[in-house]
């Protein structure tokens, strides 16, 4: 997952260029996590499951990614399902529970658990 990325999401989202899926993949986790954060300013630690964070990706009209290939030195745009698929696997990666759909999220990101 080293391949530069953009996320593009519309409406009302700035693009995001990161330096590789795994990093696009954490910003979208991110984005959700900052909403959740301000719907419920009370709430210390934030828990949410895989379909509530693609339910989030729904809401955008046109949210999509652009994955750099090196062999044909041009981006590859990718859909929501795409992303989702990624997240699954990037977030299955760090999870050392039975649950890799499960992330925890505090407002404070030292403490943040997958």
């Amino acid at each position: 997952m080293g391949r530069h990325t953009i996320i593009l999401a519309q409406p009302s989202q700035n693009p995001g260029d990161f330096d590789s899926e795994a990093l696009a993949m954490d910003q979208i986790a991110s984005l959700y996590e900052q909403r959740l954060a301000k719907e419920n300013p009370q709430a210390g630690q934030i828990q949410y499951r895989a379909e509530d964070l693609f339910r989030f990706i729904d809401t955008y009209k046109e949210f999509v990614a652009l994955v750099f290939d090196p062999h044909t030195l041009t981006y590859q745009p990718r859909d929501k399902e795409w992303i989702k698929d990624r997240l699954i696997t990037h977030f299955s990666r760090q999870q050392p529970d039975p649950q890799p759909a499960l992330r925890q999220s505090s407002q404070t990101r030292r403490n943040k658990r997958y």
